[in-house]
C-alpha cells in the first residue's frame, strides 16, 4: 500500500493544481476529477472504479459544520450547474480515495453564500483514503462531536442511471494530457482561466 500512498499523493497535488486553477465548477467538479484520477491510476498499474452516491463530511466541531451531497435530499448546487446532489470517488477494493476533499472550504463558502450561516472548515485533507468500515453512516456524520469523519454511502443503480441519461461524459484527452504532464513533473505551476479572473478581480490565492 505504501506504493499506492505514494501515487495518490502525487496525484492529489496534480489534480488541485489543475483544478483549482482551470474547472469552470470548483467544487462541483467531482466526476470529472474522479474518471481523470482513474485514468492515471491505471497507467500506474493501479485498478479502480468510479462509485457515486451520498457523501458528508463533518468538516468542524460545530452543528453546522456538515457538507453533504445527497439525492436524497434538496442542496445547492453551484451558478451555472444543472444537477442534483451526489458525489463521485473511486474504491479499490475496500478503499475509498477522494481527490477532492482539497476543495471542502470552497464548497462551504459557496454554501454559506447560499443559504446565510457559517460553515467552520477545520478539516479538509488535500485527499482521502479510507477504508469502508472506518466511515460512517449519513446520520452519524452529523451527530459526530468532532471533525474528520465522513460518509461514502453508493447508490446502487445511481450511476448507470447517470450514464443512460447522458450525463456521464466522456473524459478530455486534453485534460488528461495535462494532468499526465502535472503528476510527471510535481515542481510545475499552473496558471489557468481561475486565476486569470481571480488576478483580474484583484484577488489574490
Amino acid at each position: 500500500m505504501s506504493k499506492e500512498i505514494s501515487v495518490f499523493a502525487r496525484l492529489a497535488g496534480a489534480l488541485r493544481k489543475y483544478t483549482t486553477s482551470a474547472s469552470s465548477h470548483i467544487g462541483a467538479d467531482c466526476m470529472a476529477q474522479a474518471k481523470l484520477a482513474q485514468r492515471i491510476l491505471q497507467e500506474q498499474g493501479i485498478s479502480t472504479r468510479v462509485v457515486v452516491g451520498e457523501t458528508a463530511w463533518r468538516v468542524g466541531p460545530g452543528d453546522g459544520d456538515v457538507i453533504t451531497h445527497s439525492p436524497r435530499s434538496s442542496g445547492f448546487a453551484p451558478p451555472g450547474v444543472n444537477a442534483f446532489a451526489y458525489h463521485a470517488w473511486l474504491e479499490m477494493g475496500t478503499t475509498i480515495i477522494d481527490f477532492t476533499t482539497h476543495s471542502l472550504r470552497t464548497k462551504a463558502k459557496d454554501l454559506d453564500a447560499y443559504d446565510g450561516g457559517t460553515t467552520h472548515v477545520v478539516w479538509c485533507p488535500e485527499y482521502l483514503v479510507i477504508q469502508s468500515a472506518d466511515t460512517l453512516a449519513f446520520k452519524a456524520v452529523a451527530q459526530a462531536l468532532n471533525e474528520g469523519v465522513a460518509c461514502y454511502q453508493e447508490i446502487p443503480g445511481l450511476y448507470e442511471m447517470m450514464i443512460a441519461k447522458g450525463m456521464d461524459k466522456d473524459l478530455d484527452e486534453g485534460d488528461v494530457q495535462i494532468l499526465r504532464i502535472l503528476f510527471d513533473n510535481q515542481e510545475m505551476n499552473v496558471f489557468g482561466p481561475n486565476d486569470i479572473a481571480a488576478a483580474g478581480s484583484g484577488v489574490t490565492a
